[in-house]
């Protein structure tokens, strides 16, 4: 037996809607902000609720070995396919290696690799400001603006749904002593050998407090104002860099010694041991006396590459590979050429002497007919 109908739904009085309507205007304006702020990284709009959950290749240098494994695809920069992701990753490596801040890789991971979830977690905007604040400048030093994908105004005021910076050290390295816990990468030495006023390669013989007396030095880069203190350098360290004596006191180890002149003293802002054995140290001092550091073209071109730091996604695209490709394509069809006439130098010897001598044997015939002729 069917139950008696339910009751028609009553209008709401008129001064309750009348109250109730402002809150309703905030809800709806609310919403509409939210897609208006997420229209911009492609996440409403024809894209699927669900993110697919992939695994951050071994090859994506940039993001593999962050602390998670998988990442949502598509990411918080639209890129919908791993090739994509992988590709335009790649060319912000050489960010990441010039350590200009300790969290480049967290805020640039939580972009082209998020962490699988079904809410995207973006970067709060005081992370974006940190990186900012002291990349910025390595970028445009190299020609490179920062790009408008990265504008930090884009990202939350920090609360709990962003990625706040995790280190309370604004420059990398190591507590304190960040002068002498420099990474070996081939970009962070060439950008710091073209920032200092000096570059050394010496041993250290006194190490006290904050100050390094060092032993006859080879000179790699330095002013003529400064030539005679860089012979046997004196160095001052920095308070918060006074732990690097400890490091370096009773060494044997041969330095390579990279710093500023400030008003006639030698403050070191990079100590390493000389890297024998590091690939990357080895290529970076190769290019000391090629590298012209008055040249931002160039250096941008040595230090990180002509495809860095893009600032859309044209910059590195298929034009770049083909182009790539055409440059090792014809290096390989000069190395079979080159491998031919190794292989074949006999032949090509005979073919000449053969062509000579057709050519001598044609003149001899011509001689002999104008010779016979009346």
């Amino acid at each position: 037996m069917a139950g008696p109908p339910a009751p028609a739904a009553r209008p709401l009085p008129l001064p309750l809607l009348r109250r109730l309507l402002p809150l309703l205007l905030l809800v709806v304006a609310r919403a509409a902000g939210a897609r208006a702020y997420f229209a911009d990284w492609g996440l409403v709009g024809g894209r699927p609720s669900q993110p697919n959950c992939v695994d951050i290749p071994r090859n994506m240098s940039l993001c593999h070995g962050i602390g998670y494994t998988q990442m949502r695809l598509p990411n918080l920069l639209d890129h919908d396919t791993m090739a994509e992701v992988s590709q335009q990753a790649a060319s912000w490596l050489a960010l990441l290696n010039v350590q200009c801040h300790p969290d480049t890789q967290l805020f640039l991971c939580s972009l082209f690799s998020p962490v699988c979830l079904d809410t995207p977690i973006y970067p709060c905007r005081s992370l974006c400001e940190k990186v900012k604040m002291h990349c910025e400048g390595r970028m445009n030093k190299y020609g490179f603006p920062w790009p408008d994908m990265f504008k930090c105004d884009k990202f939350p005021l920090e609360n709990d749904m962003c990625i706040t910076a995790q280190s309370s050290s604004d420059a990398a390295g190591e507590g304190g002593c960040r002068v002498c816990n420099q990474v070996d990468t081939y970009e962070n030495i060439l950008d710091n050998f073209c920032r200092a006023d000096f570059a050394v390669k010496t041993k250290i013989r006194q190490a006290r407090k904050t100050k390094l007396t060092c032993k006859k030095a080879k000179v790699l880069k330095g002013g003529s104002e400064i030539t005679q203190q860089l012979r046997r350098p004196v160095l001052l360290l920095e308070p918060s860099d006074a732990c690097c004596e400890e490091m370096t006191r009773n060494s044997r180890e041969v330095y390579l010694i990279m710093g500023r002149n400030q008003d006639s003293k030698l403050v070191p802002s990079f100590i390493m041991p000389w890297g024998k054995r590091s690939k990357p140290f080895k290529r970076a001092v190769r290019m000391f006396k090629k590298l012209n550091c008055s040249d931002p073209k160039l250096v941008s071109t040595s230090v990180i590459g002509g495809d860095a730091f893009p600032t859309n996604r044209a910059a590195v695209g298929n034009n770049g590979h083909k182009a790539n490709n055409a440059g090792n394509n014809g290096r390989r069809k000069r190395g079979r050429n080159k491998d031919r006439r190794k292989k074949n130098p006999p032949s090509t010897n005979s073919s000449s002497a053969s062509t000579s001598a057709s050519a001598s044997a044609s003149a001899s015939a011509s001689s002999t007919r104008a010779k016979s002729s009346p």
